[in-house]
């Protein structure tokens, strides 16, 4: 089988990300694979400053896949890259991969004539949740389409590391040993629900004193950084929890981060918290939880695809419908309380039964094994 697949490579952008990981399974299969490089969505994103964070190795194997010729032919072509690109291609079969965090696909985000898509039997559409899938069926694709393959988190670069090297990064961060630290990893856009978590940290800091708040931004791709949350609570009804304790017990990064340094980060972490209206997956949390750190995420969302109670705690949720959009909203209460009761007892969730878990259910090559399955039917 030949396979060429379209997308972005050597950034961290999600949809990049992915697409590394599964190219890097991709050579293990028999198949003959190429690569296009498409233009990245944003002029400004670049390999140096959006790096991906992999190691040389992971970087050269990526980097070995040969781009394919104009006119070559292929028996599937993949495309994984924004906006959708569904115009016909060199191939018998063309996968489009995509999210619908919203549960909405706007006109803008497609390339190629969206009124014909349910009549074209060569097309099929890869989702990583059954949230997500809803929105490509709304928009007026098929269910035989749409087909939804998980993400998988890396086992060889997620996983649990010894006390010692915790010991280390933590004193790198001047983080004490007996700090309980709850962090979040992504972008600071709206829908990952950044504001919920700083209330619920800001309240449970007036019981808890040695809690310790990490946001990892991605502002080097988006441009926004995680204290444009803490100035709208300054101007919210929750103000009255802000205080010099809270506010120096927040560490924000935007730096870059290698893979080494995020499973670091990951690691010293003892309650990884994402109180998100709306995802397409949220891989962030799976790859805390192969790290057997326990993790607090919003019921009723997409990561109903991986959540599993050796993993941690669910949020209570409730769903919000607009003319355009469908998201989640967490109940501050259920979220104050499935972090205290991790707080309280810490070794009740996740550890080693989670890193099984994900092990054995999401890894990168279980996953793509189960995409390349696809492909052959």
């Amino acid at each position: 089988m030949k396979i060429c697949v379209e997308g972005w490579r050597n950034i961290n952008h999600s949809y990049a990300m992915v697409n590394q990981y599964q190219l890097i399974q991709l050579l293990n299969l028999p198949i003959k694979l190429k690569h296009k490089d498409i233009k990245f969505y944003k002029e400004n994103w670049n390999m140096l400053e959006n790096s991906n964070g992999f190691n040389e190795r992971m970087n050269d194997i990526i980097d070995s896949i040969l781009s394919p010729n104009n006119d070559e032919i292929f028996d599937v072509t993949y495309r994984i890259t924004f906006p959708f690109n569904f115009e016909k291609c060199n191939s018998n079969k063309l996968f489009v991969y995509g999210t619908a965090e919203t549960k909405n696909i706007e006109k803008k985000f497609i390339n190629g004539d969206p009124n014909h898509f349910s009549e074209r039997e060569d097309l099929r559409i890869i989702t990583p949740s059954n949230w997500s899938k809803e929105g490509f069926l709304i928009h007026g694709f098929t269910e035989n389409q749409v087909h939804v393959i998980p993400h998988g988190v890396d086992i060889k670069n997620f996983f649990p590391v010894s006390e010692q090297q915790k010991k280390k990064f933590r004193e790198n961060l001047a983080i004490n040993e007996n700090d309980f630290i709850i962090s979040n990893v992504g972008g600071m856009t709206n829908n990952k629900g950044i504001d919920y978590l700083l209330v619920a940290f800001s309240i449970l800091k007036q019981k808890y004193r040695n809690i310790k708040l990490i946001l990892k931004d991605q502002s080097n791709l988006y441009k926004i950084k995680g204290n444009i949350h803490l100035e709208q609570m300054k101007k919210s009804n929750y103000s009255k929890y802000l205080n010099d304790r809270v506010l120096e017990d927040i560490l924000f990064i935007s730096d870059n981060l290698s893979i080494k340094n995020l499973n670091l980060l990951y690691n010293i972490t003892n309650c990884y918290v994402s109180p998100y209206r709306a995802e397409g997956f949220n891989l962030t949390p799976l790859e805390a939880s192969a790290c057997g750190t326990p993790i607090v995420v919003t019921k009723g969302g997409s990561t109903d695809e991986y959540f599993h109670p050796s993993l941690g705690l669910q949020i209570d949720s409730e769903i919000i419908k607009t003319e355009k959009n469908v998201s989640l909203k967490p109940k501050i209460d259920s979220l104050i309380r499935c972090i205290s009761k991790i707080i309280e007892n810490p070794n009740n969730y996740c550890r080693q039964q989670g890193v099984e878990f994900v092990s054995k259910n999401f890894s990168w090559e279980k996953v793509t094994n189960d995409l390349y399955n696809l492909m052959k039917i």
